[in-house]
């Protein structure tokens, strides 16, 4: 798991285990009473119930919640569940193997199909050559086809006439005589004139006349038009077998999906160790254990602190938004893509006319959200921490998209569909940590089936915004590497290898990406590589404007530093001097505010959670409001 930095104030048991985040930075802070372990046991079924009850139950309280993690462990002894599951991957696997063999199969017959649509197209070329310099009257357009031609019919017709006819095989008797077959028209048929005209025997004329009388019928009559029905031919099957492929790894997707999907526990080796100290008996016993991990959030608005309600978002330059100048360079090449996969991203787009017409583009603009930056200096330390976990490296596209998922989260809110309740316009939000691990024994020879569940710990806690994107970073971490083992399987991305900084670091790329690295000049072209070098120049015209953010932003945590020192020094004298002590864009009076009027807030909520899955079990003496 990601460590996250709490604070302003750490719960004792955590401290010097995770950073502490400086008051005015941020916050992340679970109030005393808002972690607890559930513990519970039922007859089967019962939890179940009451997890997805809860899940459905959560947007009602106007809370957006997605499931981080999950696993399975099924014991083999536990026959019926075990064969299900086991069927269920194993047909995948056998699915997906088949598939791919397919799309093997399927790219074999491409190359083979491509290669001959290939040759059948550079004799057309020499065709096309011939009638486009009548039309021209080009002269030497009509030779160079001509002559092309000329070379297929010795090589591939008149090679194969018997030896003693062929052109070449009779060349050591004339060794001009290809080099004058070349240099006949379509009139020259006469033998006589053919001698008198390249100044050779009569006898060599006869030769000649007669296999350019040969070459022109076979041209005209049957070559050409063998060439046209076979190339028709050649592209249909091309065409067919190329959307085939690409059919073939569409259908593949989703098992590859479902097949990740299903993640077994042994995989993870502390799960492993987990199940093989645990208590339980899986190599003797019936029994299955599955894990879940929920996490949901909404926003909350301290009393006289922000407004409750906001229907419209604010546009701001993403500079104020937190992205550095390279990133911003970043997103305007890659936006074009994402708004055609996403039409609701979070820009503001605008038209220019080029050339007589309108052309959609980017002015730099974002939606802002209740604080900005919201992509500052917590968050980006944070980030580290995500790419290392997930073993993904992220892009300021990533970084875009966790943004953009919060930013959709308050635009669906105000929605009023989906019986959700409207987020009110603030920075600070209830976090709610519920990861679920669900036993199932059976007893035997035919006793009952018993369903445990185990939350631990359910945590609530008051976060801030920064905090809560660096969590949307996290599902996008997930999805960016679930896209990837997708595309590593059906062949579609691969591994580089790079030395950074002495370090071996493996880069996931896509096919196109790793052969333009190796071989530009052949894979990229003249026009892309002028286009990389001049993106690589305006990258290097960014770097000073980025130095001097970076000098500011290092200048103004010192200050931070300073005027949060001389702020403690007045308050162990018992004089709270809000200029010293605000060092950021949050709460920053931790004794009066937070414990008075953030904490008991996402008390509440928590409270409501934790009733709602003890009135589920009939927990005594736990009244409910609902």
């Amino acid at each position: 798991m990601v460590i996250y930095p709490e604070g302003p104030l750490v719960r004792r048991w955590r401290e010097g285990l995770v950073p502490v985040l400086p008051a005015g930075k941020g916050i992340n802070a679970p109030p005393p009473q808002a972690e607890i372990l559930l513990d519970f046991t039922a007859p089967l079924g019962k939890m179940t119930g009451i997890y997805y009850g809860l899940s459905t139950q959560l947007p009602k309280w106007g809370f957006w919640r997605g499931k981080i993690d999950e696993w399975i462990f099924v014991s083999h002894v536990f026959r019926e569940y075990y064969e299900l599951t086991t069927r269920q991957k194993d047909t995948l696997e056998g699915s997906i193997k088949e598939g791919l063999r397919s799309i093997g199969v399927a790219v074999s017959d491409l190359e083979l199909i491509l290669h001959d649509l290939r040759k059948y197209r550079e004799f057309l070329d020499y065709f096309t050559w011939i009638e486009k310099g009548k039309i021209e009257k080009n002269p030497e357009l009509v030779k160079k086809g001509e002559q092309s031609l000329k070379a297929v019919f010795i090589d591939m017709v008149d090679a194969y006439t018997g030896e003693g006819i062929a052109l070449k095989l009779i060349a050591p008797r004339w060794p001009t005589i290809i080099a004058d077959f070349m240099k006949l028209t379509d009139e020259d048929v006469d033998p006589k004139k053919i001698a008198e005209k390249l100044k050779v025997s009569e006898a060599e004329g006869v030769v000649l006349a007669t296999k350019n009388k040969l070459y022109v019928e076979w041209r005209d009559r049957l070559f050409k038009e063998t060439v046209r029905r076979r190339y028709e031919n050649l592209l249909r099957q091309a065409e067919a077998r190329r959307k085939s492929v690409q059919e073939y790894k569409d259908m593949l997707r989703d098992k590859i999906a479902r097949h990740k999907m299903i993640k077994d526990a042994l995989e993870k080796p502390e799960i492993r160790a987990a199940i093989y100290k645990s208590f339980f008996r899986p190599e003797a016993q019936a029994m299955s254990i599955d894990f879940m991990r929920l996490w949901a959030w909404k926003p909350f608005a301290p009393s006289e602190k922000y407004k409750n309600v906001k229907t419209a978002f604010n546009w701001i330059h993403a500079t104020k938004a937190g992205f550095l100048p390279r990133e911003i360079r970043e997103l305007e090449r890659e936006l074009p893509k994402l708004l055609s996969a996403f039409p609701h991203m979070a820009v503001r787009i605008k038209e220019k006319t080029i050339e007589g017409k309108k052309v959609p583009f980017w002015d730099g603009y974002v939606e802002a959200l209740p604080v900005e930056p919201s992509i500052d200096d917590v968050l980006r330390k944070l980030i580290p921490e995500i790419e290392l976990e997930y073993g993904v490296k992220f892009t300021a596209v990533d970084l875009f998209k966790a943004r953009n998922m919060l930013i959709e989260q308050f635009r669906e809110s105000y929605s009023g569909l989906g019986g959700i309740e409207p987020w009110v316009w603030s920075p600070y939000f209830v976090f709610l940590d519920i990861p679920l691990s669900r036993g199932v024994i059976k007893i035997p020879p035919a006793g009952p089936e018993l369903e445990n569940i185990t939350i631990a710990n359910l945590l609530g806690a008051t976060q801030t915004q920064n905090i809560i994107i660096a969590h949307c970073l996290e599902f996008v971490a997930k999805d960016k590497l679930l896209d990837q083992h997708v595309s590593r399987m059906l062949g579609e991305a691969g591994i580089k290898e790079e030395i950074i900084k002495g370090v071996k670091v493996e880069k996931i790329l896509t096919i196109e990406e790793i052969v333009g690295e190796e071989f530009p000049e052949i894979y990229l072209g003249k026009e892309k590589i002028e286009e990389e070098k001049e993106e690589a120049k305006r990258m290097e015209e960014v770097k000073p404007i980025e130095r001097a953010w970076m000098t500011r932003q290092k200048l103004k945590e010192v200050a931070d530093k300073i005027r949060g020192a001389i702020g403690k020094f007045f308050a162990s004298l018992g004089w709270e001097v809000a200029f010293f002590r605000a060092i950021g864009p949050y709460e920053f009076s931790l004794e009066d505010r937070l414990a008075e009027f953030y904490q008991p807030i996402t008390a509440r909520e928590f409270d409501r959670v934790r009733r709602f899955i003890e009135t589920g079990m009939e927990v005594p003496g736990v009244v409910a409001p609902w």
